[in-house]
């Protein structure tokens, strides 16, 4: 199983700002396709770890991961 490089959404996350990105575009920042499961994918995947050490929470809606900022972190 390959992991996705995290270093330009790790670039996005240090902005602040909520932002999506569409499956091509996460395949064209991570180098890999998005996690298949939806609830893994906004909880235990390496993105959904990065994101919650930035104070973000992910959502994920066909084709699309939401970043939003936590109001916990």
């Amino acid at each position: 199983m390959r992991h996705p490089n995290l270093d330009k959404i790790k670039s996005k996350l240090l902005l602040g700002n909520d932002f999506v990105l569409s499956r091509e575009q996460y395949i064209k920042l991570t180098g890999i396709d998005i996690p298949q499961s939806k609830s893994y994918t906004e909880n235990k995947s390496a993105v959904a770890k990065i994101s919650k050490e930035y104070g973000y929470v992910i959502t994920v809606v066909p084709e699309k991961l939401i970043f939003c900022k936590s109001d916990n972190g």
